[in-house]
């Protein structure tokens, strides 16, 4: 059972406030170019310095707080290590780690040098030496699906998992999922709910979805049950059994915070993750209960496995702070999907991306004028509005938001059938966002006299949404000109409404809006000022040549309406060339069904004619009979930008 939307706008509004204190926190812990184990240790801790990056690195501050010198110098210090914590040398923990910060920090520094590649791809070969048996472990402690779910990942972010590992990994790891759920039940001295949950992290990561049998669903859901029924009441879990020994410290054992940021970070499990909202609440309610606060802005924590040294840890730190972020894009996601579901929308899913050189591939072009210079349509769409957000969109997916100067709405004006909402769905498309249709009638869902509360509830809930295409559809009325002598006072009290919400929206920069219109002249000109809105964009019919390309026009039978014509001897002069191309989409394929029964030349351009006189441009828009949708838009083109 998920949180319901005021739950999950608090608790991200707290997830946000949280990691204000990253950055210092972790600081805190600095120590030349690394990170200490504990404050005044005065060494590089390997795991604890890697935890750190990984942190920093997931919420985009590693770039804000180190710059390459001191991170090329850490990867110097790092990769030669063969041991840490008095460990056995080559140690599958203190390897695994170092290629995580080598993974992380790749962005942030220079190529490796000859020497350090080779020592990387050393580290590689001994870690796959130590799946041999599809299990990882120290010394002479039994396998442990901590270190083995660490390796794994560390190998497949590197492409090192081979076919052969992964098969023993999967073999061993669904064979022991189903013991460790029973040892739970059972309430054995030797249940252990953290190896449950790598394990689950593990089956998840090496089974294709086409080898998760029924069967295999049911284990692995109830592997998520299991380690959630066994959560305390303070939010925290029992003890894991021991890992590894620490000569000088004691036994190593697993720290929720650390688990659980791998559970969030695993996105095949997010779907399955939704349902434990509120367990996964409790840990963060406990997150708060357990923090030190050693000075202001710098809170920290610790795993508290060894008594004698229950002092803050950077490991513990950087770990809380990576599960607040993890748990806020879970969040966010919970956000999308109740947005949808208030909206009675079925959530998509997920788009799978178009390839860079094909936005809007099916959709048929048309020209747009921009200050006195024709483009294409969907080439002026791509370059000024779709390509600068699908550059980003990884960014929003950790969190970030869209960077000043990229757009990030428009409107989409021209006359009715130009296939608007189309288009707008072809940008949801190509960036890989859901698409979330608005119009007017889910505002007057509760009446008229509800109408405001309708209104300020769904702009709260997409002032909290990101990573959506939203189109207001239709809701010319709500935005119409204040001061024309017919405007109703209720509709320029709506259209005072909606300038802030949406600049609200605009402002928080997490998702894509548009306004689709056929009447830009009657919008409210705050809405048609320059810069409310990132780009407006008069959508026309499609060109000619767009048309004639297109081979399966009609709704019977596939008509090449080019060949067509040339087959009733139908010449392409000027005067059927202006016809053909005022005819929308719709019309088009209108046309080409009574195309398909023409006998001759005469019978066809009748048809044509026909056509073309019924066409929304030859059609009146007002009361005068000529004011044509064709003089508006030559009109309107002035609003392009």
């Amino acid at each position: 059972m998920g949180l319901d939307f005021s739950k999950l706008a608090y608790l991200r509004l707290r997830c946000k406030q949280i990691l204000e204190d990253q950055a210092a926190s972790i600081k805190y812990f600095a120590h030349n170019e690394g990170f200490e184990h504990y404050k005044g240790v005065n060494h590089i801790s390997v795991s604890s310095s890697a935890t750190c990056v990984l942190s920093l690195v997931a919420t985009r501050r590693w770039e804000w707080e180190a710059n390459r010198t001191q991170t090329n110098a850490l990867l110097r210090r790092l990769i030669p290590r063969k041991t840490s914590a008095s460990l056995p040398k080559e140690n599958p923990f203190t390897l695994a780690w170092i290629l995580e910060a080598v993974n992380a920090l790749r962005p942030y520094s220079d190529p490796l040098k000859p020497s350090a590649s080779a020592r990387v791809g050393q580290m590689e070969k001994i870690l796959q030496g130590r799946l041999k048996d599809g299990s990882v472990t120290i010394e002479k402690y039994p396998p442990t699906a901590y270190l083995t779910q660490l390796v794994v990942r560390v190998l497949l972010r590197r492409s090192k998992l081979t076919n052969k590992l992964k098969e023993k990994v999967k073999s061993w790891a669904w064979g022991q999922l189903p013991h460790q759920i029973g040892l739970v039940k059972a309430n054995s001295k030797f249940a252990d709910a953290f190896a449950i949950a790598y394990l689950v992290m593990l089956v998840t990561a090496v089974t294709p979805r086409d080898e998760t049998t029924p069967d295999r669903t049911l284990i692995q859901r109830m592997g998520l049950k299991t380690f959630f029924d066994c959560q305390r009441d303070d939010g925290t879990w029992p003890l894991s059994r021991p890992l590894f020994h620490y000569e000088k410290f004691g036994n190593a054992y697993c720290y929720e915070y650390e688990m659980l940021t791998q559970l969030l970070s695993e996105p095949k499990l997010n779907e399955l993750l939704l349902d434990y909202q509120p367990n996964l609440s409790a840990a963060m309610d406990s997150v708060a209960r357990s923090a030190y606060s050693v000075k202001e802005a710098v809170q920290v924590w610790t795993s508290g496995h060894h008594p004698q040294l229950s002092v803050p840890e950077s490991w513990a730190t950087a770990s809380v702070y990576h599960f607040v972020h993890r748990l806020d894009r879970l969040l966010a996601e919970a956000v999308r999907r109740d947005l949808f579901k208030y909206m009675d929308r079925p959530f998509p899913e997920p788009a799978i991306r178009e390839g860079r050189d094909t936005f809007a591939k099916t959709t048929l072009d048309s020209r747009v004028t921009v200050r006195g210079k024709k483009h294409s349509l969907k080439k002026f769409l791509f370059k000024n509005f779709v390509k600068p957000i699908s550059e980003e969109t990884g960014g929003l997916e950790e969190g970030s938001i869209l960077k000043k100067g990229t757009p990030r709405s428009a409107i989409f004006f021209g006359p009715p059938g130009t296939s608007k909402t189309e288009l707008s769905k072809k940008i949801a498309e190509f960036i890989g966002w859901p698409h979330l249709a608005v119009d007017p009638s889910f505002l007057l869902r509760n009446g008229m006299e509800g109408i405001q509360a309708e209104a300020n509830t769904i702009f709260r809930m997409l002032e909290e949404t990101e990573r959506v295409v939203v189109l207001f559809d239709e809701f010319d009325e709500f935005v119409r000109e204040r001061e024309k002598p017919d405007a109703e006072q209720f509709s320029r009290f709506l259209t005072t409404a909606m300038l802030p919400k949406l600049a609200s929206i605009h402002k928080r920069a997490t998702l894509v809006f548009i306004i689709a219109t056929n009447n830009i002249q009657q919008f409210d000109l705050a809405i048609r000022r320059p810069g409310r809105f990132d780009r407006v964009v008069q959508i026309m019919p499609p060109i000619l040549e767009a048309k004639m390309k297109k081979r399966d026009w009609g709704s019977k039978e596939n008509i090449d309406i080019g060949q067509k014509l040339r087959a009733l001897s139908v010449k392409m002069n000027p005067h059927v060339r202006k016809l053909l191309g005022a005819l929308t989409y719709g019309e088009c394929d209108a046309f080409a069904t009574d195309l398909a029964a023409a006998q001759d030349s005469k019978e066809a351009l009748k048809m044509l004619d026909g056509h073309s006189e019924r066409c929304i441009l030859r059609s009146s828009v007002g009361q005068k009979k000529d004011d044509t949708w064709e003089k508006r838009c030559i009109a309107e083109a002035k609003y392009n930008s």
